[in-house]
């Protein structure tokens, strides 16, 4: 047999094993990617992650408990909804890596970015998170998001908020991955059930043209 034929034939064998490999970690990967829904905690509106694991199981941690009617028009069941739908969008785009300071017309905002900026972004609708009030200061909000979830935490990474809240010159974001990973989980049985699950309406928050 030739011996030149035979290296070229295992090079690509090898090189087919290679992107098999990786087609199919990539695949398991997106299985394992995490959704966002508004359902309840604890009978409070809430913004909970799901989050896919290798084994099969699905761990589901609460973001965000959201208790303020600030904004009276908007209630805290109806921002939940609109909220968790965001993060679920920019999720699907992949725009979700960071929670980043934002402003949109003239509002303070929390955006979606896949960066980490060092300057307040010009954020573009689609990846507005959370619309502020005009007195709110965005870092201040980001920090507040980390501290209460970290610090409400059983895991055992709820002393590491360093690694969630993430800086970049004087700017703070927060690296959504290890926000989840270091979020309380879900106090409810189960967040599928009808019983739970708060139903989406087709009211709109803001930019509602």
């Amino acid at each position: 047999m030739n011996f030149q034929f035979v290296k070229q034939w295992a090079t690509i064998s090898c090189f087919s094993l290679a992107v098999i490999s990786g087609l199919i970690q990539d695949g398991q990967a997106q299985q394992r990617k995490a959704s966002f829904f508004c359902s309840t905690d604890g009978g409070k509106p809430a913004t909970i992650a799901r989050l896919p694991q290798p084994n099969g199981q699905i761990d589901q941690k609460t973001l965000i408990i959201w208790e303020t009617n600030a904004f009276q028009e908007y209630p805290a069941e109806k921002r939940c909804l609109i909220i968790s739908q965001k993060f679920q969008d920019n999720q699907d785009t992949g725009d979700l890596k960071f929670i980043v300071s934002g402003k949109a017309n003239g509002w303070p905002v929390l955006c979606a970015s896949k960066e980490n900026h060092n300057y307040i972004v010009d954020c573009p609708d689609s990846n507005i998170l959370m619309t502020l009030l005009a007195q709110d200061n965005s870092q201040e909000i980001i920090k507040k998001l980390v501290e209460i979830n970290t610090g409400s935490s059983t895991t055992a990474l709820r002393h590491s908020s360093d690694k969630v809240l993430v800086s970049n010159g004087n700017l703070k974001a927060i690296n959504v991955g290890k926000w989840m990973e270091n979020s309380p989980e879900t106090n409810i049985p189960n967040v599928d059930s009808p019983e739970t699950n708060i139903e989406e309406n087709n009211q709109c928050m803001w930019n509602c043209e």
